[in-house]
């Protein structure tokens, strides 16, 4: 009969998987270097993946995945997988750390979670309408990597009566389209309209009414 496993043996199985494809077997001490685990306690895992019919041990020869421990050790490997993806292409990570935050997370997302990730992922990743969404994420993940997250955002999330100096354009602005604002003007969100698609802004030179598409894409800092 089996039982829910812990994260630690969910790790066990997803570490013999991986073994076994990569080797064509997973022998005990390979399992303990892999997971940077003393003997006894791969000894002691092992035994218990056993008796909940994950594995077939003996310590004579390679630890066996049985069918249900594949299927388990498969969905772990594919939660990792999605995850990591995730992490290194739509926020950006480097490989290193997207791994070993997907490595932390990958415990704790369903089949149904995962499923959900790798549609939004593929629809950010893949999909013509996205492309401004892309262009966006680039921009904004850029300031994270250069510490300045904290004190930048578009316009458009400014709160009313919050002020901020313009300090850069979006490429999601088309070439040649009128700002209305200047790179490095001093700008105070008056109002937003109910429907928020005008955001009324006061400058040096009084008030200027700017469109959504524009507002969503200039830069400030507050």
């Amino acid at each position: 009969m089996h039982k829910t496993l812990t994260e630690s043996r969910e790790d066990y199985l997803e570490a013999i998987a991986e073994l076994i494809a990569v080797n064509g077997h997973a022998h005990t001490k390979e399992i303990a270097r892999k997971l940077n685990v003393k003997m006894p306690s791969v000894t002691a895992a092992l035994h218990q993946l056993q008796d909940m019919g994950y594995i077939v041990y003996n310590s004579h020869y390679p630890v066996q995945l049985t069918p249900a421990g594949q299927l388990l050790a498969d969905s772990v490997i594919r939660r990792h997988r999605v995850l990591k993806t995730f992490f290194s292409d739509i926020l950006g990570l480097n490989p290193e750390k997207a791994s070993e935050t997907a490595c932390r997370l990958e415990h704790a997302v369903d089949e149904e979670t995962i499923s959900r990730f790798i549609i939004f992922s593929e629809a950010i990743g893949h999909r013509q309408d996205a492309k401004a969404l892309q262009v966006y994420l680039t921009e904004a993940m850029s300031l994270v990597d250069q510490g300045e997250s904290a004190g930048f955002c578009v316009l458009s999330e400014l709160a009313p009566g919050s002020s901020g100096t313009v300090e850069k354009f979006g490429r999601n602005i088309a070439p040649g389209a009128n700002t209305i604002v200047a790179l490095h003007d001093q700008v105070t969100l008056e109002k937003v309209s109910l429907d928020r698609s005008i955001y009324t802004v006061k400058t040096s030179g009084g008030s200027v009414d700017i469109p959504l598409d524009i507002a969503e894409n200039i830069w400030v800092k507050k």
